[in-house]
């Protein structure tokens, strides 16, 4: 994301006259970051720390601690609703910029942006199936299993 965001202002800043979906492609990226931002953060405070000690209760002697979320099914679902949200925002963004197939004008820049836009998306979805398919349904399960 760190990259992405100076690499669409210089992109809009030179082709944003003749590409409007520039600006269309930076204000979805900019909410997408945002969204991601807040995401990370509560996974990496609340949903993983607790995952963890769901791990460590299969230990012998091991209880994990009562979350103050209920359980764990309950930020799964909302991380599931945040990765949902992401997947629409990529979806449009796909959309606006024809598959990331970069204009017949575009320079070196605008090419490195829709390619590196493209590595994103595929890293994002990677991400978000790695949690939806096997991270959650697992600490569920461990959940299960411990209480």
């Amino acid at each position: 994301m760190d990259r992405l965001v100076p690499l669409i202002a210089k992109v809009l800043g030179v082709h944003g006259r003749n590409h409007p979906e520039l600006k269309q492609i930076q204000s979805l990226f900019h909410g997408l970051g945002d969204e991601l931002t807040m995401h990370m953060m509560k996974e990496e405070r609340m949903l993983f720390p607790y995952i963890e000690q769901l791990e460590a209760a299969m230990e012998p002697g091991g209880h994990p601690a009562i979350p103050m979320f209920g359980t764990v099914q309950n930020p799964v679902r909302m991380m599931m609703m945040e990765h949902d949200f992401a997947g629409h925002a990529l979806h449009r963004m796909r959309e606006i910029t024809g598959g990331y197939a970069a204009p017949a004008d575009a320079c070196v820049s605008y090419q490195t942006l829709y390619k590196t836009l493209q590595e994103f998306e595929r890293d994002l979805h990677q991400h978000i199936h790695l949690e939806n398919n096997i991270l959650f349904p697992r600490a569920i399960g461990l959940e299960l299993r411990a209480l």
